[in-house]
């Protein structure tokens, strides 16, 4: 049943924001990364707290598809040159805080 439901939320995401359908795998690792952190289970508990013993801040989490801003080194962008790029967020990073960006 879970994966059903997560064959569903890919094509309505996809769908939703006009994302080509080759970002199907970022999709799924978004939505996993997202029901991992704000799904709660009997106990009222997320799985990321049963896991980790500690209350999750989650203040990072985006629109998945919404417009960003990504930065550019200052050495790429020279003196008129723009200092982000505009791209759009496909998905979070799991060995840190951050996120995946699409640069169309």
């Amino acid at each position: 049943r879970m994966n059903w439901k997560i064959e569903e939320a890919i094509r309505e995401m996809l769908e939703e924001k006009s994302m080509p359908k080759s970002y199907w795998a970022e999709t799924v690792q978004t939505i996993v990364y997202r029901q991992n952190r704000t799904f709660e289970t009997r106990g009222k508990v997320s799985p990321h707290k049963l896991y980790f013993k500690k209350k999750l801040n989650l203040m990072h989490l985006r629109v998945f598809g919404s417009i960003s801003y990504v930065h550019v080194s200052k050495e790429k962008w020279g003196k008129l040159g723009a200092k982000a790029k505009k791209c759009i967020l496909v998905g979070y990073l799991d060995e840190q805080k951050g996120y995946k960006c699409y640069n169309p």
